[in-house]
C-alpha cells in the first residue's frame, strides 16, 4: 500500500502521465515519439492504432508489470496531442470474455497511478476475436453508457486486428 500511495503522489508532481510512471520505474514497450502506427499484440489478438499529425506516442504493458495483483487491463497508449493535452487509450485484448474485460478496464481506470490533470481524454479498448452485434450484446451497451457517464471514457470493443484512430 505505502508503494501504491507514493507512486499517486508522485503522479500528481510529475507533468504527465508518461513522466510519473518513467519517474516510477516503468519501462515503456514503445519510448514516446512520432509515429504513424501504433501496434501491440498478444496471444494472436492485436491492436493497431494510426496516429495522425505529429503526434508522439508511448505504449506501457499494466498486466504483470505496473500492476500485478487483482485485476487490470494488459497495455496503455498514452498520445501526446498538445503540452498538456494527453489521450490515454487502456487497451484488453481478449479471447472472448467482454464481461472480463470490461471489469479489468473498469480496474486500471479507477486506479489512481494512471490519473493525471493533463489526461484530457480517455478511451478504454476490448480486442476480442468477435462480438455480437450492439442489439444482441447489451452488457457491452451497458458498461458503455457506465463509462461514458462515471470515467467521461470512450468504450469500444473492437474486433481482432480492426483498425483504431486518434
Amino acid at each position: 500500500l505505502k508503494i501504491g500511495f507514493l507512486k499517486s503522489t508522485n503522479s500528481s508532481m510529475a507533468e504527465n502521465t508518461y513522466s510519473s510512471l518513467k519517474e516510477s520505474g516503468y519501462v515503456p514497450e514503445q519510448e514516446l515519439s512520432v509515429r504513424k502506427i501504433l501496434a501491440t499484440s498478444e496471444l494472436g489478438k492485436r491492436y493497431h492504432l494510426n496516429v495522425s499529425g505529429n503526434k508522439r506516442s508511448s505504449l506501457f504493458q499494466i498486466d504483470g508489470v505496473i500492476i500485478s495483483d487483482g485485476k487490470r487491463c494488459d497495455k496503455l497508449v498514452l498520445i501526446e496531442k498538445a503540452k498538456d493535452d494527453w489521450a490515454e487509450i487502456f487497451v484488453e485484448l481478449k479471447g472472448i470474455d467482454v464481461a472480463s474485460g470490461i471489469e479489468q478496464l473498469k480496474a486500471c481506470l479507477d486506479n489512481q497511478i494512471f490519473r493525471h490533470v493533463t489526461n484530457k481524454e480517455l478511451r478504454a479498448r476490448i480486442v476480442a476475436h468477435s462480438f455480437p452485434s450492439h442489439k444482441l450484446n447489451p452488457l457491452m451497451e451497458k458498461a458503455k453508457i457506465e463509462f461514458r457517464r462515471k470515467y467521461h471514457c470512450d468504450l469500444r470493443g473492437m474486433k481482432n486486428g480492426q483498425q483504431d484512430s486518434i
